[in-house]
């Protein structure tokens, strides 16, 4: 086992533990991103395949494996409200404390939040509730004054 096998091995384990960690994390789930779950589940199944059949050696098996498993980590984070941070992506984890404002829009089926810092949109999620329960929830959270709800 080479070097590089070692650390492919202890990253994924790293990425793993704090997918886990978020998803135990979240009080208010948002909606899936359907799409982008699919591919990644597709991408990582043919991933694991084209690896199986083509690596010739241990370090090969690891490196197609590590690129399999982290697809399914992507395919298997999950965005929504923790009760401090806002949580988007892997790398986009955003503490209430930091945002100016979250506007909250009604839709007919649930709402769309959008933190933002400045005038910017830093993260745009989709929740399945209603818009009440969301803005109930993060002005407990953070200055009410902060939590605006848009037609």
């Amino acid at each position: 086992m080479s070097f590089w096998s070692i650390g492919y091995i202890v990253i994924f384990i790293i990425a793993l533990s704090v997918t886990i960690w978020f998803r135990t994390k979240i009080t208010i789930k948002a909606a899936p991103r359907w799409f982008w779950r699919w591919f990644y589940l597709v991408a990582a199944a043919m991933v694991a395949a084209v690896t199986y059949f083509t690596a010739n050696d241990f370090d090969g098996l690891v490196s197609g494996g590590f690129i399999a498993a982290m697809f399914l980590v992507f395919a298997l984070w999950q965005r929504g409200l923790t009760q401090d941070s806002v949580i988007n992506g892997l790398g986009s984890v955003r503490q209430y404390r930091v945002l100016t404002a979250i506007q909250l829009q009604p839709l007919d089926d649930g709402c769309l939040l959008a933190a933002m810092v400045g005038s910017v949109a830093v993260v745009r999620l989709k929740f399945d509730r209603p818009v009440d329960d969301i803005a109930k929830f993060l002005r407990q959270k953070m200055d009410p004054k902060r939590v605006v709800i848009v037609s």
